[in-house]
């Protein structure tokens, strides 16, 4: 008898460890020490491939280009990826030319097949419950009034795309609040606002075109105004739209607000500081920008700027940990691009080099 209690307290024991094994498997598939770090999304030369994507382990100070070959088995992207955009256990890249969502899961290891012929020209996403919406520029843009852009309804757990939303006018950044999805338009100077309960769009005019916002803890927007080659503005700078009543609030100038599809707005960790990167050709068309601080509790821009002079500025970011800003810089579409590191007080740290054409930033924690 003491024997076969004895075999019985030694079952108990395997199936209490074996199921604590399998406990910690499934409720940290991804661990946090091996993911942790910012992911550069590097473009690439559009139509011809050579987009990557280059991981920053800011603990350790080790840049790691080539990242997703080197979790992938060596296989490259054959889009350029526009925008990553993070989702519970999912990441997404956009991807245009070839049009492409690509998902990977937090090692950047592609899971499931990419999808395409499911939407043209796609530009950014941002996720609502279930779903992921798509900013699409359409099949053929025209550039000027962009008729036949929409927006697509991509459900991420049946991995197919439901529905399209007809939103002309270039459709680019997005952001969700009060049960709304707001659209900065690229071609006609408003922000789309869609109900995601009825499906109806309603508009915010703006003195310029718009592309990117950022959100403040109470949901209230920031978006970039910019002026284009399509669309001049002399009023330029950023806008503050109220969620509650969806208005234009107040617009605080600054020239040259970049009109890069890339990661030109961003704020830091506490929302005390917006960054805007602004840019301008010289008359030998080489592009040289700065980026500026915008105070959120003054309500005003810095009179001097954060940083200047940055030759090929593409882009910037705000590590969420120790608020450093990067600025990306790319010389060439077909060669490696420069990340520069600097402090929140605007003291340059290092340069490292990333991979061609950087315009954006995922950080995973």
């Amino acid at each position: 008898m003491k024997r076969m209690i004895n075999y019985f307290v030694m079952l108990l024991i395997v199936a209490v460890v074996f199921a604590s094994c399998n406990e910690t498997e499934i409720s940290d598939p991804f661990p946090s020490a091996e993911i942790e770090g910012c992911y550069i999304v590097n473009y690439g030369n559009f139509g011809s491939g050579g987009a990557s994507i280059s991981k920053y382990d800011y603990i350790t100070d080790k840049m790691t280009n080539f990242y997703f070959e080197a979790q992938n088995g060596g296989n490259e992207l054959l889009s350029n990826i526009q925008y990553a955009y993070s989702v519970e256990d999912s990441i997404y890249l956009i991807g245009n030319a070839v049009d492409q969502l690509i998902t990977v899961n937090p090692f950047f290891e592609q899971n499931q097949n990419g999808i395409t012929g499911e939407m043209e020209n796609p530009r950014f996403c941002i996720a609502d419950g279930d779903y992921l919406y798509i900013s699409c520029w359409g099949a053929n843009p025209d550039y000027e009034d962009m008729p036949n852009s929409y927006i697509a309804k991509f459900n991420r757990i049946t991995n197919t795309t439901e529905e399209y939303f007809d939103l002309p006018g270039g459709p680019e950044g997005m952001a969700i609040a009060n049960g709304k999805l707001y659209v900065a338009l690229n071609y006609i100077s408003k922000v789309a606002v869609i109900n995601l309960q009825t499906e109806a769009v309603s508009y915010i005019e703006t003195p310029a075109v718009t592309s990117y916002f950022v959100q403040d803890s109470n949901d209230n927007l920031y978006v970039t105004l910019v002026s284009t080659w399509s669309d001049f503005s002399n009023e330029t700078g950023i806008g503050y739209i109220n969620t509650s009543s969806d208005e234009l609030e107040s617009t605080y100038d600054l020239a040259g607000v970049s009109s890069g599809y890339g990661s030109i707005i961003q704020a830091n960790s506490d929302f005390s500081k917006i960054y805007v990167v602004t840019s301008a050709y010289d008359a030998n068309w080489n592009l040289t920008g700065a980026v500026s601080e915008f105070d959120v509790a003054g309500k005003k821009f810095n009179d001097n700027q954060f940083v200047s002079d940055i030759s090929g500025i593409s882009g910037l970011a705000v590590n969420p940990k120790n608020s450093d800003v990067y600025v990306f810089a790319a010389q060439s579409v077909t060669s490696a691009g420069l990340m520069k590191i600097y402090s929140s007080a605007g003291n340059f740290v290092q340069d490292i080099d990333v991979g061609a054409s950087p315009i954006g930033t995922l950080f995973l924690e």
